[in-house]
């Protein structure tokens, strides 16, 4: 089990599970601006999608 940082809710993280199947979070894109600090964390299901929501350009902005 892992815990989000964002909202303190546990989740399955296959990483820290250290399962030989890939975790659900590499189905998804990466977070754009990922820095050494976010890379080692989990962020759960619903709190990523927020954050990939909220890291893409709006309409008329250049990515």
């Amino acid at each position: 089990m892992a815990q989000c940082p964002i909202c303190r809710r546990e989740f399955s993280c296959g990483a820290a599970q250290h399962s030989e199947q890939p975790c659900w979070c590499s189905q998804l894109p990466p977070l754009p601006s990922v820095t050494a600090a976010t890379t080692a964390q989990c962020y759960c299901p619903d709190c990523l999608q927020r954050l990939l929501q909220s890291s893409r350009p709006k309409d008329g902005q250049q990515a």
